[in-house]
C-alpha cells in the first residue's frame, strides 16, 4: 500500500467520522434520538456498560494474545474494530434484554428502521469490498473488513431487538 492510498484512507476515515457525527447531531436535534431514561433504565445501562467495558478489555487481550500465538492474522484497524464491535454488541444486547435500550420518548420503529439502514449500508459496502479487492491482504484480514464487521454487529443488534420486541408483544397479549 502506497503513501497516496494511506492518505486517501486517512482522509476517508476523517470525512466519514465527521459525517457520522453530523448525522448523530441531526438525529438529536430532530428528537429522533432522545436520551431520557428512568432510574431503572439508568441502572440497567450502567450494568450493561460495565459488561461492555469488560468485554472490550477481554477482547483486546484475546486479540493481542492471538497475534502472539498465531502471528499476524489481522491488521490493527480491523482488529480494533472487531474488539469494539463485540463490546458494543454486548452492551446493546444487555440493554435490550433489560428494556433499557430505548429512552422513554423513543419509538421502536425508528430504531428498527435506523438499524436496518445501517446494516444494509455496511453489509453493502462490505460486499463491494469483497468483490473488488477481497478482505485479505497478504494473508492478513485487512481494514476492508470493517464495514462487514459493523454490518454484522448492527444486524445482530437488530435481530435481538426484533426477537425481544416480538416476545414482549406476545407477553402483553397473553
Amino acid at each position: 500500500m502506497g503513501a497516496e492510498e494511506r492518505m486517501g484512507i486517512a482522509v476517508g476515515l476523517t470525512v466519514g467520522l465527521a459525517v457520522g457525527l453530523l448525522f448523530v447531531a441531526l438525529l438529536f436535534r430532530k428528537k429522533v434520538l432522545d436520551c431520557t431514561f428512568d432510574e431503572r433504565q439508568e441502572r440497567a445501562r450502567g450494568v450493561a456498560f460495565r459488561y461492555g467495558f469488560f468485554t472490550l478489555m477481554g477482547s483486546v487481550f484475546l486479540y493481542g494474545a492471538s497475534e502472539l500465538a498465531l502471528g499476524r492474522w489481522c491488521d490493527a484497524m480491523a482488529g480494533g474494530c472487531l474488539c469494539i464491535a463485540v463490546s458494543i454488541t454486548v452492551f446493546a444486547v444487555i440493554c435490550i434484554l433489560k428494556d433499557a435500550y430505548l429512552s422513554l420518548r423513543e419509538r421502536p420503529w425508528k430504531i428498527i428502521v435506523l438499524f436496518l439502514a445501517l446494516s444494509l449500508f455496511n453489509l453493502g459496502l462490505g460486499t463491494v469490498q469483497i468483490l473488488r479487492r477481497g478482505l485479505l491482504e497478504d494473508g492478513v484480514l485487512s481494514f476492508r473488513a470493517v464495514n462487514l464487521i459493523c454490518g454484522v454487529m448492527t444486524l445482530v443488534i437488530l435481530a435481538v431487538y426484533l426477537v425481544n420486541f416480538s416476545l414482549e408483544g406476545r407477553e402483553e397479549v397473553e
